[in-house]
């Protein structure tokens, strides 16, 4: 299980916005953008580290992937919501801890369908790699909507539940939905300069596994520069709590855990109104209770995250 996410930063929505006030430091309408038809294409990376203690044992565990994702807009409405057909190109992923070790590369013909975490993990890669579904955002850049996720994977999730939490998938649109926030700074409302702050609270009861509450708050903390383009510079830090209530096969587990530090940067092009680079590092930690086959076990987890995201020119050959 983690809580991170990851796939891809964009988008959307053509809105003015006066990139010459905010040059000039005067307060700037932040906003996705983007015209139908158009394309994105990011290179997302994700790394858990994660500690778990029962009794004397001690698991750990290291998980990482990369991601290639493409975002088309399908179609933007007179609201200026925008609904983006996202599809992951490619990916890569590696797994090493004491339940064994797991490599997936989406490009390479091998498969590893023998192992346990082959056998539960693989058909979700190869499902979620290649294919399609619809996700609708504000200008602001909240994920209002995600259409299409739940029943891309219901029959993996049907035949094997466990192989969903291993590969990090939510298992129906509403976990999607929180997915995809991951990847998409919301911002204020109003006009900002460097120096302002401001937050966006969230809360989603995510099926199988609990519920996920907390709030981001941004900075804006800079006018800035990544290679030619001018950037806003945003620091963003979360505050979450995941109160875990996961039954899986003869197991259930029930507990809560909380973020323990936070970190991020994300740099915005205010000018084509989409993410240029964006880094977040963060860590949650608490007390859970496993119960297997009628015995109950106190276990302390511990799990450090690292997510970035690239805005690249074109899907890499």
């Amino acid at each position: 299980m983690s809580v991170r996410r990851l796939l891809g930063f964009a988008v959307f929505v053509t809105l003015g916005c006066d990139v010459a006030a905010s040059l000039a430091g005067e307060p700037v309408l932040l906003r996705h953008k983007f015209a139908k038809g158009d394309q994105l294409v990011y290179r997302t990376g994700h790394e858990v580290n994660q500690v778990q203690a029962i009794m004397d044992a001690k698991l750990k565990s290291t998980t990482k992937q990369e991601v290639v994702t493409s975002y088309a807009v399908e179609d933007v409405d007179a609201d200026g919501n925008a609904v983006l057909v996202t599809k992951a190109v490619r990916r890569k992923s590696n797994m090493d801890g004491d339940g064994g070790k797991y490599e997936f590369d989406s490009k390479s013909s091998e498969r590893d369908t023998g192992s346990e975490i082959g056998t539960a993990v693989t058909p979700y890669f190869e499902r979620l790699t290649g294919s399609e579904y619809r996700v609708k955002m504000t200008p602001r850049g909240n994920v209002v909507e995600v259409k299409g996720f739940t029943e891309l994977i219901a029959d993996l999730v049907k035949e094997n539940v466990l192989g969903a939490l291993l590969a990090e998938v939510f298992a129906d649109n509403e976990g999607a939905k929180y997915t995809e926030q991951e990847h998409f700074p919301v911002f204020s409302e109003k006009p900002v300069e460097p120096g302002d702050v401001w937050e966006e609270e969230f809360e989603y009861k995510i099926k199988g596994l609990g519920t996920i509450k907390g709030r981001v708050t941004y900075t804006y903390e800079a006018d800035d520069k990544v290679v030619q383009r001018n950037t806003a510079r945003i620091g963003l830090k979360s505050d979450a709590t995941v109160d875990l209530d996961l039954d899986v096969m003869v197991a259930k587990l029930t507990g809560t855990l909380s973020t323990t530090h936070s970190e991020g940067t994300i740099q915005f092009d205010p000018a084509a109104g989409r993410v240029v680079t964006a880094k977040h590092t963060f860590g949650m930690s608490g007390q859970l209770t496993l119960n297997a086959a009628g015995v109950t076990f106190a276990m302390d987890s511990a799990l450090e995250h690292t997510d970035t995201a690239e805005l690249l020119e074109k899907i890499p050959e």
